[in-house]
């Protein structure tokens, strides 16, 4: 904004150097950007922030310079000639949308004769970029430019039935502005009309019907207080910015409203000769109760990080025209009108401290005391099972816990998903990302998906996370494990595709890490997993996971090119970790025997091994498969199993017979209870 040196030592009192007079309105905030000579004065170049309407004149820039030091504010007087008639007589006012315009003053001067403007008023008009027109005219625009307050004069004959209505624009009214175009208003516009149409729109530029001429003798004078959401959302739809808009809609000094007019009034009459009518007509001449805040310097001085003398915090806020009254360490002022960025204390800290000097505040750290960081207590547990995925040869993944509602729908049929019903979030980033998972399958077979479709052989993730439940109304949340197999596995001379006994094996190795060792399979149809190839895996009877295929629909739901092998374990179900136990190294050889198994297709492996041990001698160290055969010779239904048993004995070496006899033994028990055979 461009300010006239001269003018501004109109409102301050004092004899400081223009240099120094920049360089403390920069310091605290108004940057002079540019000083230009001119004769007997000087042109500023002001950057002034949008939030500081106050500023945007001169009488707001001289108060600022008198807080920073550089004077006094000198008293705004005017003494206003009035007439004998009253505004009444001569003009209406019906304020219909006070909404939209909470203030309306009008005065009205008879007689005046239009002309140029003196050359002092052109020079300071042209000066601060305004264009001089007449003087009726360049009356307003200087009270504009002096103390803030936008006005219009209107040509009274103009003004059919003398009266002012302020209003909403009725659908698809149309007037034309100062600016020669006709525009199309909308209910939501606020316009200044008389008694048949819209004669200017508030607090933006004025109608061409009703402007100043040349052979106007009688002015109606606007000022007023319009509300800034609609002056600004009407500026931005039509397009249209000027003086007073760039004001009103960062918000302008109500009181100031009726101030204005009378300084403009007398200006008129100064210049353009005519008498005032008495009294003004005003909507709403009681102000509102003006806010209230309170400051303690000590917290002040705080928030700084520095000593404030008391003193130069109430300098500083008294000039800037807040009124502080003291009351022990309390500070409470009063918001001026023309302050409307004023709302908290936190504001006040803002304004004493850019007078304070902001290289004036050390640059320290604050002092704060601490305390050693505490782990939550689930991550001992997390750690441990972000360990096993590791070891057992998994690259570990970290994906959204938010899916979309059709991924929480596909991937929640299983023991462990469906343990409660979806949470939704209240804002999400997007349709994608609108539920909390319910499992970890969701997010991890997208990303092995992903990188199946671009060039990877083989993937083997896993992730260890949180999974969340709505149960009775109430959120809830379980630590999981879960992991993906796919492509092509085993070493350069073993390599072939991923199938469960793949999936099972680094279950098992993950769960053994986490000292769970003696688990059971069995058979599960949960939808999530493709029919006849996915399982429960138990912890007594305790369903602890479950893992198989991917379903064929879920696994195309996220494009995957190669079967994903999935499975997903509660970390609930863990106990502490086991201590490592010393187990001495035999003294005496073990004794190994085949024993080949023929049994039906549905026999689990996990019962057959679990009768073997239980009839069994205590001296049984171990069983293991060793191969399985299905096709010539077995009748269809029918697997034969070969399983390697190892003996032996702590303390002596055991002889063949003692094998054989506990062998054959073994073998009619195990025929007994089972219904197998060994042919």
């Amino acid at each position: 904004m461009k300010l006239s040196l001269a003018w501004l030592r109109d409102h301050l009192e004092g004899d400081l150097p223009a240099a120094e007079l920049a360089q403390r309105l920069t310091g605290v905030g108004m940057n002079v950007e540019l000083r230009e000579p001119v004769p007997d004065d000087e042109v500023w170049d002001v950057d002034i922030t949008s939030n500081r309407p106050d500023a945007m004149n001169h009488r707001g820039m001289a108060r600022e310079a008198a807080a920073a030091g550089c004077g006094h504010l000198r008293p705004l007087e005017v003494q206003v000639p009035e007439g004998g008639v009253a505004t009444s007589e001569l003009a209406s006012l019906d304020v219909e949308d006070a909404q939209g315009c909470p203030r309306y003053c009008a005065r009205v001067i008879r007689g005046v004769k239009v002309g140029p403007s003196p050359a002092w008023l052109a020079e300071r008009l042209a000066r601060c970029g305004v264009r001089p027109i007449n003087n009726v005219v360049d009356a307003t625009n200087y009270v504009l430019l002096d103390v803030g307050q936008p006005l219009h004069a209107f040509d009274l004959r103009f003004l059919a039935g003398q009266a002012i209505r302020v209003r909403r624009a009725l659908a698809g009214e149309r007037m034309t502005t100062l600016d020669g175009i006709e525009r199309e208003l909308v209910p939501e516009d606020v316009v200044i009309a008389d008694a048949q149409k819209a004669v200017a729109l508030a607090g933006i530029m004025g109608g061409a019907d009703s402007e100043i001429r040349d052979d106007t003798t009688d002015v109606l004078l606007e000022s007023a207080y319009f509300d800034p959401m609609r002056v600004r959302r009407t500026a931005r739809r039509l397009g249209l910015s000027t003086e007073a808009s760039h004001r009103f809609e960062r918000g302008s000094d109500r009181a100031m409203a009726r101030v204005a007019a009378d300084l403009a009034a007398e200006l008129i009459v100064r210049l353009a000769g005519g008498e005032v009518a008495a009294g003004v007509l005003d909507s709403a001449p009681t102000l509102p109760v003006p806010h209230q805040m309170t400051l303690l310097r000590q917290r002040l001085c705080a928030f700084a990080g520095c000593d404030i003398p008391s003193g130069f915090v109430l300098q500083v806020l008294a000039a800037l025209g807040c009124e502080p009254r003291v009351a022990g360490d309390e500070i409470t002022c009063t918001a001026p009108t023309w302050r409307v960025d004023l709302e908290l204390a936190e504001d006040l800290y803002e304004e004493v401290l850019r007078h304070f000097g902001y290289d004036r505040i050390p640059s320290a750290l604050p002092v704060a005391s601490t305390e050693p960081g505490k782990r939550l207590g689930s991550w001992p547990l997390t750690d441990r099972a972000r360990e096993a995925l590791v070891l057992a040869g998994l690259a570990e993944a970290v994906t959204y816990s938010f899916v979309s509602a059709d991924q929480d729908g596909a991937t929640a049929g299983s023991p462990l998903a469906g343990r409660g019903t979806p949470v939704s979030l209240a804002n999400p980033l997007s349709a994608r990302l609108a539920v909390m998972r319910r499992t970890i399958l969701a997010g991890l077979a997208e990303a092995a998906a992903g990188n199946l479709r671009r060039g990877a052989e083989s993937v083997m993730l896993g992730e260890v996370g949180r999974v969340f439940f709505g149960i009775d109304g109430r959120p809830r949340e379980e630590e999981r494990v879960a992991l993906v197999v796919a492509g092509r596995l085993g070493g350069w001379d073993r390599q072939g595709q991923a199938d469960f006994l793949d999936l099972k094996g680094v279950v098992e190795a993950v769960l053994g890490q986490l000292g769970i060792s003696a688990v059971t399979w069995r058979p599960a149809a949960a939808p999530v997993l493709a029919p006849g190839e996915g399982a429960e895996v138990l912890d007594g009877e305790q369903v602890i996971g479950v893992a198989g295929r991917l379903a064929d629909p879920v696994a195309a739901g996220v494009e995957s090119p190669l079967p994903l092998w999935v499975a997903e374990v509660d970390l609930g179900c863990v106990a502490a970790a086991p201590r490592p136990t010393m187990r001495p190294v035999p003294r005496f050889p073990a004794v190994e025997a085949d024993l080949t198994v023929r049994h039906a297709r549905g026999l689990p492996y996990a019962e057959l091994t679990g009768v073997i041990r239980e009839v069994a001698p205590a001296w049984l160290e171990d069983v293991r498969p060793v191969v399985q055969y299905e096709g010539e010779g077995v009748a269809a239904g029918e697997l034969k199993t070969t399983l390697r048993l190892v003996y032996r004995l702590a303390d002596r070496s055991l002889t063949q017979d003692e094998v054989n006899q506990a062998h054959f033994a073994l073998m009619e028990e195990l025929s007994r209870r089972l219904a197998v055979s060994f042919q």
